[in-house]
């Protein structure tokens, strides 16, 4: 029997408990659907990016799974520090018209220096904050570290940690999962030592915390100096055989043949008392057997994670993620972006749940106490990112954690419109926390962009369009679109010689440009990103207003505006411009493309409506490439979307591969470069997961798009369960890269144009035994089911 033989046997008999359950479809491509749902490890975690990440949604764990001492950081995604300060640079709003008409006179060094020092306010980091580590569990062994026949694994389709080995011929095996119906981190230690297993559990904190014992719980509880969350945490221990003594900082345990532990923790950001929050959720959590704890954890994560599943391995993927990662194409690869397909689902299911926070640009999972960018939410695409998979993978219901988050801002935005700009409506720039930070602050490359919450904006009215929610388009959508609006139409100036419409002064984020001194420039009147939000904000805000019967001046003021707005165009090299003029590039390989936002997710661009905006983004892409850009995992993302989008399957699969081999972690952790190593931003899994579906099945401007833009590496697979727009689940089969078998089945009346893959021949569905013609729009009725 081969090494790897031995491995895949033994990855099965330490995930046998978790694995029982595993749905009829999976169990019939065993050996490559289970595989694929898991990751195998052969050693402990040296290092933070290879630890396994757990989470609710609240609480999370990232498990090292040592032998003789066991590490498992822990996490709270309301754990911050700063506070809630009025920041609004005072001078903005006087400064705002000479740098208007700095820029319209062609003086761009002029515009920037005066922006620079009258628009912008340094960034007070005291205030500011910071998400913070919740603290460590450390369990340490009796046993020695000496151990045999050890693996640890993630079974992402149970949402479980779990560390096997042997000693001294008994086998010991712990499992971590995170509940989110318990708001419980828990811990199952076996062992089949004759004489059990002794250890000792500590709770900890570097900072800012103390420890407490009071009868059988330890808490954990403090506050962020010298602003932030107060926190608590609650840990309780429970052995089957031998004994179990609570210690100042945990527990002391001898002889124990099960030991279960279970953790629960609370802030004050959200509601208040966090010591009763913890103790109660605790308690309920003690008054449930580890099966129930377990069965209810089950449900409620099976009930996300299979809503969708993707087919791409055709032969067994290598059982070790080490091995994995190797892969450069065929099968091997195949089952290695299945893999992380699969993982960048589970990451949003446990890191993005209704009640708390949004995932940050780490996700839920941070190191430390002043992790990279303070692990912020930047509202300039990185935490859009993190919800472009929700929708198509069925996972629609976690937006509402994005949702809560943008209409904590709106008020804080409304005061920055305000104040900074003199307009109605609300604003958010490029970054943003806890806290209400709004305000214009550091330097204007970056932070002169005033479009963070109308990006917000989209997602509500992608939410309506999969869900066709009115309810929700009418008490949440249209309110938060409206505000949007209200400050586009109040930022939007015409231009004194052509008279159309520009937003500004504002960057294309993070970008810069040449001046003729050789100098960066950063601001523009009409950068295309501004335009092309400008229009998506006002478009959508009036269709909203147009479908719900209401807000009629409103509709009208946008489609005035719309018919009078600077439109995208297209440069004498054949590109689309990013500014409003041709202008020489700083930085030609950059990571940001944001004149291409209307590729997507905005809805300027389409091959088969503006073939020469498309050919003209081609273009773009092109340059962008051949001066070294996609160097950030989210960027290679975007870009492998931009290929999608232009049907362009192996440019698209050329971008992943770059992804996978110089942005993805041993853990599979997306990766962003920072200086020698490299740093978690999980805006790249999840962007990577949208754009494996959007390689697959694309349904904006009313069309269906089947096998868009399918790699020839990738000749046969399926998709059953992804979610169109207007509520249609879509199952679909394909094989020598041929679409072989299609299921529709409409959650309500939809309308779509069916396109087809080139070279099918199939001229109707079929529907109750009825033909349905395909050829123009065809008209899908809720409750049936359409086949090819």
């Amino acid at each position: 029997m081969s090494r790897r033989e031995t491995m895949t046997g033994m990855l099965a008999l330490s995930l046998l408990p978790a694995l029982a359950a595993r749905s009829a479809h999976a169990a019939t491509r065993a050996g490559t659907a289970g595989a694929t749902k898991s990751l195998l490890f052969d050693a402990p975690a040296a290092k933070w990016l290879e630890a396994l990440p757990v989470g609710n949604g609240r609480v999370g764990a990232m498990v090292f799974g040592g032998i003789g001492t066991e590490r498992i950081q822990l996490n709270h995604i309301e754990l911050w520090s700063g506070r809630t300060v009025e920041d609004n640079p005072a001078t903005t709003r006087a400064a705002l018209p000479e740098v208007r008409r700095l820029l319209f006179a062609g003086d761009r060094a002029a515009a920037d220096a005066l922006a620079q020092a009258q628009m912008m306010a340094p960034l007070k980091t005291e205030d500011y904050g910071s998400y913070q580590m919740l603290g460590d569990l450390t369990l340490r062994f009796a046993h020695g570290d000496r151990a045999t026949g050890y693996l640890r694994a993630l079974d992402m389709a149970t949402a479980q940690a779990r560390t096997s080995y042997q000693i001294g011929g008994a086998r010991y095996t712990r499992t971590v999962l995170a509940s989110f119906p318990d708001k419980a981190l828990l811990i199952r230690l076996e062992t089949t030592a004759k004489d059990g297993m002794s250890l000792a559990i500590e709770l900890s904190r570097g900072q800012d915390a103390t420890v407490s014992r009071a009868g059988d719980i330890v808490t954990l509880a403090g506050k962020p100096t010298p602003h932030g969350t107060a926190f608590c945490a609650r840990l309780a221990c429970a052995v089957e055989g031998g004994g179990v003594e609570p210690s100042e900082t945990g527990f002391e345990v001898r002889n124990a043949k099960v030991v279960i532990l279970r953790l629960t923790a609370a802030t004050d950001l959200i509601e208040a008392d966090p010591a009763g929050q913890s103790l109660a959720a605790l308690k309920a959590a003690r008054a449930r057997s580890w099966q129930q704890l377990l069965d209810s954890q089950q449900r409620d994560h099976r009930a996300l994670f299979d809503a969708i599943d993707l087919a791409l391995a055709t032969e067994p993927a290598p059982p070790l993620a080490a091995e994995r990662l190797t892969a450069t194409g065929g099968p091997a690869q195949a089952a290695l972006i299945e893999t992380h397909f699969n993982f960048g689902r589970y990451l949003l299911i446990s890191s993005a749940r209704p009640g708390s926070l949004p995932p940050n640009l780490q996700g839920l999972w941070a190191d430390g106490f002043s992790p990279p960018w303070s692990a912020d939410y930047h509202i300039n695409i990185n935490i859009q990112m993190n919800f472009w998979p929700a929708e198509p993978c069925g996972l629609g219901a976690l937006h509402a954690s994005l949702f809560d988050y943008a209409e904590r801002l709106k008020p804080f935005g409304e005061k920055t419109a305000q104040i900074a700009y003199g307009a109605r409506g609300a604003v958010a720039h490029y970054t943003t926390n806890p806290w209400g930070h709004t305000a214009l602050d550091g330097r204007i490359q970056y932070g002169l962009w005033p479009e963070g919450l109308a990006w917000l904006s989209l997602h509500y009215w992608e939410h309506y369009l999969y869900s066709g929610d009115t309810r929700f388009l009418r008490d949440r959508a249209l309110p938060f679109l409206k505000s949007c609006a209200a400050f586009t139409l109040d930022y939007l100036v015409a231009h004194p010689r052509t008279g159309k419409l520009v937003s500004g002064p504002a960057g294309s984020p993070e970008n810069s440009y040449l001046l003729p001194d050789g100098k960066a420039g950063f601001l523009d009147m009409g950068c295309t990103m501004a335009q092309s939000m400008a229009f998506t904000v006002l478009r959508f805000t009036a269709d909203a207003a147009r479908i719900l019967g209401t807000e009629a001046a409103l509709a009208e003021r946008c489609e005035a505006a719309i018919a009078r707005l600077q439109r995208m165009r297209i440069g004498t090299d054949g590109r689309i411009l990013e500014w409003s003029e041709p202008l020489p590039e700083a930085e030609p390989g950059h990571r940001h493309i944001s004149h291409l936002f209307g590729l997507h997710p905005g809805i300027e661009i389409d091959p088969l409506e503006t073939p020469d905006l498309a050919e003209a983004a081609r273009k773009v892409i092109a340059g962008r490439l051949a001066h070294g850009g996609g160097h950030t995992g989210w960027s290679a993302a975007w870009l492998t979307i931009f290929h999608a989008r232009l049907g362009d399957g192996d440019g698209a699969l050329a971008m992943f591969t770059k992804l996978l081999q110089h942005s993805t972690a041993e853990n599979l952790f997306d990766t962003h470069p920072a200086g020698k190593s490299a740093i978690f931003q999980i805006d790249g899994n999840l962007g990577a997961t949208a754009a494996t579906i959007e390689m697959l099945m694309q349904s904006h401007g009313g069309r269906l798009r089947l096998l868009p833009a399918l790699p020839a590496a990738w000749a046969k697979g399926s998709l059953k369960g992804a979610r169109a727009r207007g509520g249609l689940v879509v199952d679909l089969d394909w094989d020598a890269g041929k679409l072989s078998t299609l299921t529709l089945r409409p959650q309500r009346d939809v309308a779509y144009r069916i396109v087809l893959p080139e070279g099918s021949a199939v001229a109707a569905l079929t529907s109750g035994g009825k033909r349905v013609p395909i050829d123009g729009v065809v008209q899908l009725e809720a409750g049936r089911v359409y086949t090819l």
